[in-house]
């Protein structure tokens, strides 16, 4: 299964819309990591196959889980936006919390700035962000590959019409 994981789209969907144009075919579903939880409704109108899931972040007021729990391909998954667990200092909590709730991977968003790392046996996956980028990088995503066997998750960057891998 390929997912594409997105975070802090903040409401400027042009590029997310172009990255699920241009990799549709390959993909299965849609992970938003918060701020702007609201954008996944246009998402998902426009790419209705797709299967989403999606938490709140610190700039959302509407309604929506502030953390999810998944198995996907018979892994666990915890899914944050990560700003209620100080991922701007470190993952430490990210972590711990996906530890307790048994899941060997964590993704979150907040900080703008991709990551992928591993941590305590827990893989720890931020796509950065696909609309506002920090520290003067470029625009980011992932893109989840996910099997029984595998777990693969390729951060890309946007460069003009080119999407290459950085992380």
């Amino acid at each position: 299964m390929k997912i594409l994981v997105i975070s802090d789209t903040h409401r400027r969907l042009d590029a997310a819309e172009n990255v699920l144009t241009h990799f549709e075919n390959e993909l299965d579903g849609v992970i938003h990591l918060g701020d702007h939880i609201d954008d996944v409704a246009g998402l998902r109108h426009m790419f209705p196959r797709f299967i989403y899931w999606s938490v709140k972040g610190n700039c959302d007021f509407a309604r929506g889980p502030e953390y999810i729990v998944t198995q996907i391909e018979g892994h666990r998954i915890f899914m944050c936006h990560g700003h209620r667990l100080d991922v701007r200092y470190d993952v430490s909590r990210l972590v711990y919390a996906a530890l307790e709730n048994e899941c060997e991977i964590a993704m979150y968003g907040h900080t703008h700035c991709p990551v992928s790392d591993e941590e305590e046996g827990v893989k720890i996956y931020n796509p950065g962000s696909i609309a506002l980028p920090r520290q003067g990088r470029t625009k980011t995503f992932g893109i989840f590959d996910i099997t029984h066997e595998s777990v693969k998750m390729n951060i890309y960057g946007i460069f003009g019409n080119e999407y290459k891998i950085i992380l």
